[in-house]
């Protein structure tokens, strides 16, 4: 596995499961982080935490993040619909997490690719209320199914940003492959929709 691949993988599976509170080992455990300040670990996760909790942009109380071990469950407890995309093997499931913001919500899957036990690579869906993170002019003008849409490359990963009914949409692959280029990326968020 190159580096790149290896750098953002450890960054994907401390943002979905360490440095938002990991998962319990229950299929529908969830987990909450609510405290200002976590030991922990790995200089990775401590040099993370560090960085949430001394930005100066955040304001007196941290924002509300709640891991899931399935969809479903995170489905049920996110607090609007969340998309159920159509990601083909050998993508599974892996982690999604709902995250509570002073001005609104994001919901975020990652489905992972491994291969005999090693991630390999990760496609990953976010839906948002109230996004403002994404530069909506970046990347290329193309559509997502028919909605007006962005599509982002950059060396080898790619992404799908839309917007529909007060949502921010955005589907991403950490890097093409043979396997999964840029139209099966587009078939993933195509699924997505508006849901």
């Amino acid at each position: 596995m190159n580096r790149r691949l290896t750098v953002a993988a450890l960054a994907c599976s401390l943002v979905l499961a360490g440095c938002l509170g990991g998962s319990a080992g229950s299929p529908d455990s969830t987990t909450v982080e609510t405290t200002a300040t976590t030991q922990t670990t790995t200089a990775a996760t401590e040099t993370t935490r560090t960085a949430e909790t001394t930005d100066p942009t955040t304001t007196a109380e941290r924002p509300r993040h709640r891991t899931y071990d399935t969809r479903e469950a995170l489905a049920a407890n996110a607090s609007f619909t969340v998309p159920e995309p159509n990601v083909s093997e050998p993508f599974a499931f892996e982690s999604g997490v709902a995250v509570d913001l002073a001005n609104g919500e994001y919901v975020a899957m990652a489905y992972h690719d491994t291969e005999n036990g090693s991630l390999e690579n990760v496609v990953s869906i976010r839906k948002a209320v109230n996004e403002s993170h994404y530069d909506s002019t970046a990347g290329n003008a193309t559509t997502v199914g028919d909605r007006d849409a962005r599509y982002v490359a950059e060396d080898s990963d790619g992404k799908f940003l839309w917007q529909c009914n007060g949502y921010v949409y955005r589907v991403s692959v950490q890097q093409f492959t043979d396997e999964f280029g840029e139209s099966e990326l587009r078939a993933v968020a195509e699924s997505v929709g508006c849901e």
